[in-house]
Formats: structure tokens, C-alpha cells, sequence
């Protein structure tokens, strides 16, 4: 990472001498950015050479004079240059997103260019890890596995300090320009290409978060799957408890089979819910807040099982493809998951039902021209292209508003 345009970021907000800047860098940028004082002033004589920064000469309180520096017009444009560039490594990453939210530029393009970024990296290292698994090659798997592991925390920590920097209240001063839009909620793979088209940001943090998000103003729609067992009916009661203040539409994305995923050729000879008790299953879950576990949850109690009683049942994942990853590699037996998933997992899966997936959008953003690429988007042919070739998904409702919760 460049020191030099970084500072720039620094010097923003008005003029500082070296140890202020020292001492910003120490306190609020560790560990991605960490400079020496030798670094630090070879850097801000650079700057000055570049005509980047100019610096006077302020009286030292009962100590030696000192140079304070001060950004130039051409040391503005030199940093929105910097900026607007592709980040090289993650630490550079990190800084250019506090520098960017701290100056008031718009952090979106950043985020959107690493997540792609991100994206194509856990796709090569996926493909490392089924050659390595196809050749039955324990140690290139044990690599494989744990470089596709830090590439996916990597992406959850993206998503995370996305929602972080891109929370917006309901209330917006008249020249603010709207960002893009963000959906939280549940993981599924038909609402990260729903995204795609419409030039969306999604964070998986399970249906629950989602809803917690939508009620703080934190999101513009959440994506849930959750079924109530008193009512029969999904979504509605859960809006009402977690969304008490604003009125929201449900809008359908999908109808999804939803059920266990095991291991091909299903060799613990798995049949059913029963089975998951056996002691020598090795289970693994989806995290607290996820439809996909609580709608296990709710099987199981159904069929008077005690889902704490099995085993792993808190051994548990972020995402559907985590879950059948574990699987895959032989370091569980079962889980819950989507049969489109368990399918592009070459996994065996046994059907617990068919759900509905919604998403929950505040009516005032239901009805602004902010939302209308999105439910353009759900009536195009090319999403109902892409969700013809997931297994297990009903478009039949796709994009109806199938509630109004006040």
C-alpha cells in the first residue's frame, strides 16, 4: 500500500503535524496500516515535492518548532485517484474503506470491486478443492480446504463491514444520493443473483438478523423463510413481533424444498429425522437466526425429537454451502440445506418440505423508484432463466405481493 496517498486520506479534514498523524495511523488503522517515523516523513517530503501538501512552520509550546502539513488541491485529486483504484491486498482494502467513509466519498464501488474480487478467488480455490478431493489427496485437500475456508471468512467479514458503513436511517437530507440497494436475510442462491441483476448488495446473516436489520433501519429488504408453528403461516407473525413500527409488503421470491443433505451414495445409510440421533452421525447445523434451522428445529419437535439432544447439533455454519462442503469432505454425515444446493454439491438429500421465501420490504421503500430494479428484475427473463436451473425452486408466485403487514 502506497503511505503516501493514504496520508492524503488523513489530511482531509484539515492540517496535522507528523505525530497527530502518527498517532491517528497507531490508534485507529492497526493492523492493517503500521508506519515508522523514518517512513512516515519520507513519505510527507515526497508529498511535498509532488506539490500534494504544503507545510508551515508552527512555534513549538516549550519544545522545538514543528511542520504542520496541509493538503493541496492537487493532493485532493491525487487521493480520489488512489481511491477510486482497486485495492491491491486485503489490508489496503480496509484503509481505503475508512478513508473513504471518513471523507465522504461514496464506499460502494470499493466494496462491490473486492467482493468480485473475493468471489473469483473462492471460485478458484472451490475448484482446487474438488480436484484435490476427486484425487483422494488428503494434504492438498487439508491446503484446498483451508484456503477456500479463509477465502469465505474473508467474504462474511466484507459483508459485515458493508452493512457496517452502509446503514442509512429512514430520514435523508435532500441532496443525499441513495446508495445502492442492500438485502439481508437469509442465504440463498436465487437472492445473490437476484442482486446481480439488479445491481444490489446482499449480506447473509440468516433470516432472523434480517428482520432485526429491516426493524433498525439498517437494510432496505430482508430475505426470510420462517414458519410459524402456532399459525401454519410464514413470515407474517415474525414481521409483526420483530417490525413493530413499519409497515412492510412481502414479496415472494420463491417457493424452495428445503431438507438434509448427505453424503453421496448416502453411505450411514441416512433414511430420515430419526437417524440424525444415532450417535455415530456426525451432524452439523446452520447458525442461531437461520429459517433453515429453525424450520429443522421445528421438524424435529414435530416429530417428538429433541434437537438438543443430538449430537453437534451447536456445531453449526454460516451458509447452505458450508453446510455441504462439511459434508462433501467427509467432515459431517448430515445437515440442512437446499436440494438445489445438495444438487450443485453432487450430495444425496432427503425432502423435509417445501418453503416459502419472501422478501420483506418497508412500504415506503416498496413504492420508491429505489426499488423498481429489483422487482424488475424478479419479473425478467433472465432471473427466471438462471432459477430454472436450480432444482428444488417454484417460481409460480415469483415477485407477488403475497402480504401487507401494518
Amino acid at each position: 500500500m502506497s503511505p503516501t496517498h493514504a496520508l492524503l486520506g488523513l489530511l482531509v479534514h484539515g492540517e496535522r503535524h507528523g505525530y497527530e498523524l502518527k498517532r491517528t495511523i497507531d490508534q485507529e488503522f492497526a493492523p492493517f496500516w503500521r508506519i515508522d517515523f523514518a517512513q512516515l516523513y519520507r513519505s510527507l517530503a515526497r508529498m511535498a515535492r509532488e506539490g500534494w501538501v504544503k507545510a508551515r512552520v508552527e512555534p513549538g509550546q516549550g519544545g522545538p518548532d514543528r511542520k504542520v502539513y496541509a493538503l493541496t488541491a492537487r493532493g485532493r485529486k491525487a487521493f480520489d485517484a488512489w481511491l477510486a483504484e482497486p485495492p491491491a491486498d486485503r489490508d489496503e482494502f480496509f484503509v481505503k474503506l475508512r478513508l473513504a467513509t471518513d471523507t465522504g466519498a461514496s464506499p460502494a464501488a470499493l466494496i462491490e470491486q473486492q467482493r468480485r474480487a473475493l468471489e473469483d478467488k473462492r471460485a478458484a480455490h472451490l475448484e482446487i478443492h474438488r480436484a484435490a478431493k476427486d484425487a483422494g489427496d488428503a494434504g492438498r485437500l487439508a491446503l484446498a480446504n483451508a484456503a477456500l475456508r479463509g477465502t469465505e471468512a474473508l467474504l462474511v467479514t466484507l459483508e459485515l463491514s458493508s452493512a457496517i458503513v452502509s446503514r442509512r436511517t429512514r430520514v435523508r437530507a435532500a441532496d443525499s444520493a441513495p446508495g445502492p440497494i442492500v438485502i439481508t436475510g437469509s442465504d440463498d442462491p436465487l437472492v445473490t443473483y437476484l442482486a446481480q441483476l439488479a445491481h444490489a448488495s446482499t449480506h447473509a446473516v440468516g433470516s432472523v438478523g434480517g428482520l432485526l436489520a429491516l426493524a433498525q433501519h439498517q437494510t432496505d429488504a430482508a430475505g426470510v423463510h420462517l414458519l410459524d408453528d402456532e399459525t401454519g403461516e410464514y413470515n407474517v407473525p415474525f414481521v409483526k413481533h420483530l417490525v413493530p413500527e413499519d409497515a412492510v409488503v412481502l414479496v415472494n421470491l420463491a417457493f424452495r424444498e428445503n431438507g438434509l443433505m448427505i453424503a453421496s451414495g448416502n453411505p450411514k445409510n441416512i433414511r430420515g429425522l430419526r437417524d440424525l440421533s444415532r450417535p455415530e452421525i456426525r451432524f452439523i447445523n446452520r447458525q442461531h437466526g437461520a429459517g433453515t434451522r429453525l424450520l429443522l428445529y421445528s421438524k424435529l419437535r414435530a416429530a417428538r425429537i429433541d434437537p438438543h439432544a443430538l449430537p453437534d447439533w451447536e456445531r453449526s455454519v454460516s451458509t447452505h454451502d458450508a453446510v455441504a462442503d462439511a459434508i462433501a469432505t467427509g467432515i459431517a454425515d448430515a445437515g440442512p440445506g437446499l436440494r438445489a444446493v445438495a444438487f450443485a454439491w453432487g450430495l444425496d438429500f432427503i425432502p423435509l418440505g417445501e418453503e416459502r421465501y419472501d422478501l420483506a420490504i418497508p412500504c415506503d421503500e416498496f413504492d420508491s423508484a429505489r426499488m423498481h430494479p429489483i422487482l424488475d428484475a424478479l419479473d425478467s427473463i433472465e432471473f427466471r432463466r438462471a432459477a430454472s436451473t436450480l432444482h428444488g425452486y417454484d417460481l409460480t408466485r415469483t415477485g407477488r405481493v403475497v402480504a401487507r403487514v401494518k
